[in-house]
């Protein structure tokens, strides 16, 4: 007679033998057999700790668990296994991508401590980031692949984690301020459609109305031109740096006025100046006007003025208003700086100003580097009786330019306006 050997007693017996010991040595154990073993459905339970439990008792009684029990136990220890990595993870900061109001993705940088190695994240599982072992290459693939879907413009906001960061040592801090800031200029510099999302402003500049809370603009050239406006006010506006994380030393804080006068600088080109005290400047092919550097003309505005905001305005005299529509606008009567010639071995140039209206061109001497006022300037045929050795400079150098100039005068700017 055969006697079959079921190889499920011996799992039985050492679940059996397993279970006794846990009942003594682990209290939870023991309530839980009493108290909620197949009290509640085993595939509600989302605690491994206790389906370890379910796993040891059913052996115990049958020698064997079914399928579902044993993919239930790899979901949650998956789980267990990310939650455990998230702990080891100190957060560093959080990236967001946006759309308009809708956030595209939400990358969280962090730093493993007892690994040294840099992570990131951008999808969640249970709630829990799943953490990638930061590798640049990679970065820069998942930056290229963010593409708005109803424009050609995305936005990017930052917030870094002092607080976290604040328990790790100092020399990990400052690798990790490193960390996230270049993280910034990466997305920056690898996304066409970052780039394009820079705010513009138009002058003149009212800051309440067109600047948005929390969108770049920029007031300088290079990476480290580009600002987030934090503070919007009546009379002042606070910047912080949009590719990096702010601190009391990089903020920019602005008065109205000067805030102005920096996008003014910035986006209008200045082209002439008039006998009346005004210089001259184009934007987007409008006309601006604002007092000359140095001069203080009553009723001239000192920051750049749209033309028909000027004639529009109730501060500005009535008499002034005839002299700039009369003398600028009607006569062309201002003054369009042309060439700069310098003397060699001197510290002189000789600064050329060319008359729009009649076409006639006018000289000064500009020393030191000081640029002459406006009534210094003569007519350019005194200059041969004058200085005799600056005239054949200027014949030579006009010689050697009249093909460009030639160019140059098909671009002549011509300004209309309806009065």
């Amino acid at each position: 007679m055969q006697i079959k050997f079921d190889p499920r007693s011996l799992i039985k017996l050492f679940y059996k033998v397993r279970n006794l010991v846990s009942r003594f040595l682990d209290p939870s154990f023991n309530t839980f057999q009493k108290f909620e073993y197949k009290v509640n459905p085993t595939d509600e339970l989302n605690d491994l700790k206790k389906l370890r439990y379910v796993r040891n008792l059913e052996l115990a009684d049958s020698g064997f668990i079914n399928t579902a029990l044993k993919e239930q136990l790899a979901r949650l220890k998956s789980k267990d296994l990310l939650f455990q990595k998230d702990r080891t993870i100190t957060p560093v900061g959080r990236i967001t991508i946006l759309e308009g109001d809708t956030a595209l993705m939400s990358i969280l940088l962090g730093y493993c401590k007892s690994e040294s190695k840099k992570y990131l994240s951008y999808n969640k599982v249970n709630n829990c980031p799943v953490w990638y072992a930061n590798d640049n290459s990679e970065y820069v693939k998942l930056v290229e692949r963010i593409y708005p879907s109803r424009s050609d413009k995305l936005f990017m906001k930052h917030r870094y984690f002092h607080k976290d960061v604040a328990y790790l040592d100092k020399t990990i801090q400052k690798k990790s301020l490193a960390f996230f800031n270049t993280a910034l200029q990466t997305m920056y510099s690898q996304n066409k459609f970052l780039q394009n999302g820079i705010q513009s402003i138009a002058p003149p500049t009212d800051i309440t109305e067109q600047l948005s809370r929390g969108l770049a603009i920029r007031i300088e050239d290079g990476k480290n031109g580009l600002f987030v406006p934090t503070v919007i006010r009546k009379d002042y506006v606070i910047l912080a740096p949009y590719l990096a994380v702010s601190n009391d030393r990089n903020r920019v804080y602005f008065s109205t006025e000067e805030f102005r006068t920096l996008l003014g600088e910035r986006s209008i080109t200045p082209f002439a100046e008039t006998k009346i005290g005004l210089s001259l400047g184009t934007f987007n092919d409008k006309l601006f006007l604002k007092a000359t550097a140095g001069e203080n003309y009553e009723g001239t505005p000192k920051q750049w003025t749209a033309l028909d905001d000027f004639l529009n305005s109730k501060n500005v005299s009535k008499h002034l208003k005839y002299r700039i529509v009369k003398d600028v606008i009607k006569k062309k009567d201002f003054f369009v700086k042309t060439d700069d010639i310098p003397v060699h071995g001197t510290k002189i140039v000789l600064a050329l100003n060319r008359h729009y209206g009649s076409n006639k061109t006018f000289y000064a001497l500009m020393k030191n580097g000081q640029r002459p006022k406006l009534e210094e300037y003569r007519p350019i045929a005194s200059l041969k009786a004058n200085y005799p050795h600056y005239y054949a400079l200027y014949r030579a150098f006009r010689e050697r330019a009249i093909a460009s100039e030639t160019a140059r005068s098909h671009k002549q700017k011509a300004f209309k306006i309806s009065i």
